[in-house]
C-alpha cells in the first residue's frame, strides 16, 4: 500500500500502520466509492486479517519464544496476502 499511496502521490507517514495506508486508499478512491460500501467488508479484512495474524502469531506478538505456526495457518496468510496485494495493485493501474 505504501509504493501504491507514493506512485499515486497520495500524502501518507512512512511509520503509518495497515488501517491508516487502508483508509488513505479508500479516500483516494482506489476502490470506486459508489462501491465502498460492497467493499467495507474487504477494508475489515485487510485491516483485521493478516496485521492480526501477525501481530499474534509472528512479528511482536510471539513474545521471546519463537512460536511454531502450523502449516494451515501459514497458507492461508500466504494466500490472503497474495490475493490482496493482486488486487490492490490492478485496481491501482501502476503494474
Amino acid at each position: 500500500m505504501k509504493t501504491i499511496c507514493k506512485e499515486k502521490g497520495w500524502e501518507f507517514n512512512d511509520r503509518d500502520t495497515a488501517r491508516k495506508l487502508i483508509q488513505v486508499c479508500f479516500q483516494n478512491e482506489l476502490v470506486p466509492t459508489f462501491t465502498q460500501n460492497q467493499f467495507t467488508s474487504l477494508q475489515n479484512l485487510l485491516e483485521s486479517g493478516i496485521p492480526t495474524i501477525r501481530n499474534k502469531l509472528g512479528g511482536h506478538g510471539q513474545g521471546q519464544t519463537p512460536q511454531i505456526v502450523d502449516d494451515e495457518m501459514t497458507r492461508y496468510g500466504l494466500n490472503l496476502t497474495g490475493t490482496n496485494i493482486i488486487f490492490l495493485i490492478k485496481q491501482s493501474g501502476i503494474e
